[in-house]
């Protein structure tokens, strides 16, 4: 077997001291919780950063960072 990377163990030190368990284990159960709310965070998230790329005279990669957040976003939803 191979050992562990240095970031697997950061990560693995970062959530035993927060939570006990990993933090997308944490918000998944959360979001079960409450849907209504996550998805109203989410949203108003993504009006934002819509809001954000039309009003500003904003430079090409923005766009690109908000597509990136929504994918991460979509993640912990999924």
């Amino acid at each position: 077997m191979s050992e562990e990377s240095f970031l697997s163990k950061l990560y693995e030190k970062l959530w035993s001291r927060v939570g006990g368990r990993p933090w997308t284990y944490i918000i998944r159960d959360e979001s079960k919780k409450a849907p209504l709310l996550f998805f109203a965070i989410f949203l108003f998230m993504g009006v934002g950063l819509v809001k954000l790329t039309q009003n500003l005279k904003t430079p090409v990669w923005l766009p690109l960072v908000a597509l990136a957040l929504g994918i991460f976003i979509g993640h912990l939803w999924w």
